[in-house]
């Protein structure tokens, strides 16, 4: 009995320590502590449909002034239905900015675009999306043999996370789950000869002979061939679907996909399914009512579509980075010289200048007194504003004019942040 009693409270402290050692004391991974910095490095080079050649390129974003000699690392891929799109888009731009500014590495990444004379077949489509599984692995290869001889990134290799938005979140998908030898229906007959004739799901992109195995995928409205391929003991899973999303469909429409091949596909409804009868950590969210990429600026112009652009990546900012917080191990092995910073506000002011509503958010982990205050110091508004949140600011009865937006931490009553806000 005493020994079931010792092993009982081992086990206990054993569970207890490790998720103190997942979670670092200053709110790393999850706080706003640093500011970004960027540099670009070519990780590979690969033929393209048209058989020329071309050098890729990947945005690396680092928390500045960083102490940390381990750190996770995040690789996005661009949106752009395998035809266009730029590692510098505004949403992975914004995404890697946020999450550097936790103590993420985040990875911006080039990879091969475009399919031949025919056009978007299946076919084709299905090649352009191996192409950049392809990619997306020598990406992470060059990142496994960084760790393993310069260590410029400082890399924890067993802390990768790959994914993307729409197409990118299509090689995330297929680069993280994937299963040639399983199939809940029949592949189509171009599959398999396609995957040999381009150099095999690994390919031919650089960087051989390093690992390619990652702790996690990001899907940003993405889908997949076959819900079956996602198994237990597979990379974790977050993400988000928007239930109207009518360019990839949130639950396979069979009735559509009988005269539309290319539409045979699992968005994020049907992999929630699918999550929901295995064991696999995951947190796929579906956005009642979405469309595409829901976070992305929408074709309608009007400040309220906006606002909710804005809200929607604030929500799939704070999505991902709940899930993956605790599942973070906090390796705190320091590199000498450098001092761990503490904890400063980042705001979210937008937009600005404004006609009427100003959505504000903030990722201070404590509650905020937010002033309006005009040039002559006067306080024309007075706001609360909860940790880590955000609110809608409206301008009520104000003349057009420059205004002072002061934020303070409401225990100290010491100011932290003054930002300016034009009405017009």
């Amino acid at each position: 009995m005493k020994k079931l009693y010792f092993l009982f409270c081992i086990t206990l402290f054993s569970s207890i320590y490790s998720q103190l050692q997942a979670q670092c004391s200053n709110g790393r991974y999850y706080n706003s502590i640093f500011s970004s910095g960027t540099s670009t490095v070519t990780y590979g080079r690969a033929m393209e449909w048209d058989s020329s050649y071309i050098d890729m390129k990947v945005d690396v974003y680092q928390p500045t002034g960083d102490n940390f000699a381990h750190r996770p690392l995040m690789i996005f891929a661009f949106g752009g239905s395998f035809t266009s799109g730029v590692r510098q888009s505004p949403d992975l731009i914004t995404l890697c900015t946020y999450f550097a500014q936790r103590g993420y590495v985040c990875a911006s990444i080039d990879y091969r675009l475009g399919m031949d004379s025919l056009g978007d077949t299946p076919d084709n489509e299905f090649k352009a999306l191996i192409r950049g599984v392809q990619d997306m692995k020598a990406a992470v290869r060059y990142f496994y043999m960084d760790a393993q001889t310069t260590n410029q990134f400082r890399i924890d290799t067993n802390q990768i996370f790959i994914g993307g938005v729409s197409a990118g979140a299509f090689i995330g998908l297929n680069y993280a789950y994937l299963k040639q030898d399983t199939l809940s229906k029949p592949a189509p007959s171009f599959a398999i000869p396609d995957i040999i004739a381009l150099g095999g799901l690994d390919g031919n992109s650089g960087n051989p002979g390093y690992s390619t195995k990652v702790k996690g995928c990001i899907d940003l409205s993405g889908a997949i061939a076959d819900t079956v391929w996602i198994m237990p003991g597979d990379p974790i899973l977050v993400g988000e679907h928007g239930t109207d999303d009518h360019l990839v469909a949130c639950t396979w429409d069979s009735a559509y996909a009988v005269i539309n091949p290319r539409s045979s596909l699992f968005g994020g409804c049907d992999i929630k399914t699918r999550l929901s009868h295995i064991t696999l950590n995951n947190n796929l969210y579906i956005f009642e009512g979405a469309g595409h990429v829901p976070f992305i600026i929408p074709h309608d112009s009007s400040i309220q579509a906006i606002l909710n652009v804005i809200k929607y990546m604030d929500s799939t900012e704070r999505l991902i980075r709940d899930f993956l917080y605790p599942n973070i191990v906090c390796d705190s092995t320091t590199i000498a010289g450098i001092s761990e910073p503490e904890p400063v506000l980042a705001v979210s002011i937008f937009p600005n200048p404004a006609n009427d509503l100003v959505y504000i958010t903030s990722d201070y982990p404590k509650q905020l007194s937010l002033s309006l205050l005009n040039v002559q110091g006067q306080i024309m508004q007075l706001h609360l504003l909860s940790a880590g949140s955000g609110l809608a600011l409206q301008r009520n009865n104000l003349s057009p004019g420059v205004y002072l937006l002061q934020f303070a931490d409401k225990d100290n009553k010491g100011i932290l942040k003054t930002e300016k806000l034009v009405f017009y």
